[in-house]
């Protein structure tokens, strides 16, 4: 029983070592040049010269990758906090970025941060293709860990994240949670009926 109280300390160390950074970088200014899990996908564009911006709602970030698929930086969503967003780009490859508000719609171009209000009654969903001005196409094929594919010509994965930040994403976290509380819940149940046994 020993060792499976430490296991499940352990798992819920592991979900609070990601639970807690990931709300002081949703609620701070606080940078960050290391590429994050994905947790809750908020979409992708492609640039002109097919990088790949993705966005994610947990961490309020934009991630960059190149046309390799090598993570090159990330950048804050200004005012998002946690908040849905959704990207878009426009012509001289402006990332346009999208809060999502109830009826509220904060659309500004990320690079300037000019801003400027657009009322909406429905909110967009994070998309799943992409078609750049150049006619190529991207898809993202994945469910639960977002990866982003280039499907015109030979169909190629671009943007995988590794195994260690998948293991941190939101999807695994459930895993690890359910896990440790399923443990948790043996321990009580075992020492529930050792007491009894004892006491007969």
């Amino acid at each position: 029983m020993k060792i499976i109280k430490k296991i499940s300390d352990f798992l819920f160390f592991i979900f609070f070592m990601v639970f807690i950074p990931g709300i002081v970088m949703t609620w701070t200014d606080f940078k960050i040049q290391a590429e994050l899990p994905i947790n809750d996908f908020a979409g992708f564009v492609v640039d002109s010269r097919e990088n790949i911006f993705t966005g994610d709602n947990f961490y309020s970030v934009i991630q960059k990758y190149d046309r390799a698929g090598n993570f090159t930086g990330s950048f804050k969503v200004k005012d998002a906090k946690g908040k849905p967003f959704r990207l878009g780009i426009d012509t001289k490859d402006n990332i346009i970025v999208t809060l999502q508000t109830g009826k509220n719609i904060t659309v500004y171009p990320f690079y300037r941060g000019e801003s400027n209000i657009a009322r909406s009654g429905k909110r967009k969903e994070p998309n799943t293709f992409f078609i750049t001005r150049n006619h190529q196409k991207f898809g993202n094929l994945d469910r639960f860990y977002p990866a982003i594919w280039k499907l015109s010509g030979t169909k190629e994965k671009i943007v995988e994240q590794g195994l260690f930040l998948r293991l941190l994403s939101f999807p695994s976290m459930i895993g690890v949670v359910l896990t440790a509380v399923v443990l948790k819940l043996i321990l009580f149940i075992a020492e529930k009926w050792r007491k009894l046994r004892s006491g007969m």
